[in-house]
């Protein structure tokens, strides 16, 4: 199991390629040959990006959901709308695609800069403007949002015990 850390600002140039880091990419070392899946974040104006062994799991999860139930296919066309298999170029570059720049707020050539943050088992893909002004709004909700999650975190502990 991945397990990515760090925090990574980079610029695009203006066809919308990404110089992946260094840090990033031995990381992924046994992963990367089989691509990354790339896509629109359903709960922010952010970018996900899945090593495909990672995607795989996530759709084998998403295969569970009911092709009849009207509910589980718009969560599936809304968290599948977008994904983009991509690979690392020779000179270590990623495309990403303009429809999903666009969502993340990447406003080629003018606004270039992204933060990448590793997330454990994938990596968010932030314009740095949305990616400060998230961190600022959600500041103050960090201690209640901690409190919820413990609780969340002990109560499935006691449900396995």
């Amino acid at each position: 199991m991945l397990n990515l850390l760090g925090e990574h600002i980079c610029r695009l140039d203006d066809k919308g390629r990404l110089l992946f880091p260094a840090k990033l990419r031995k990381q992924l070392e046994e992963v990367v040959h089989h691509g990354l899946v790339i896509n629109r974040d359903i709960f922010f104006e952010c970018l996900v990006l899945y090593p495909k062994p990672e995607w795989d799991r996530v759709l084998a999860e998403m295969s569970q959901l009911s092709r009849y139930n009207k509910k589980h296919q718009q969560f599936q066309r809304l968290f599948m709308n977008g994904a983009t298999l991509v690979e690392l170029d020779p000179q270590g570059r990623l495309l990403i695609p303009p429809q999903l720049l666009d969502h993340a707020g990447v406003d080629l050539p003018e606004k270039n800069e992204v933060v990448l943050s590793a997330m454990g088992e994938k990596i968010e893909c932030w314009s740095r403007e949305k990616h400060r002004q998230n961190a600022a709004e959600n500041k103050d909700d960090f201690e209640s949002l901690a409190e919820e999650v413990r609780r969340v975190i002990d109560d499935r502990k006691k449900d396995r015990e």
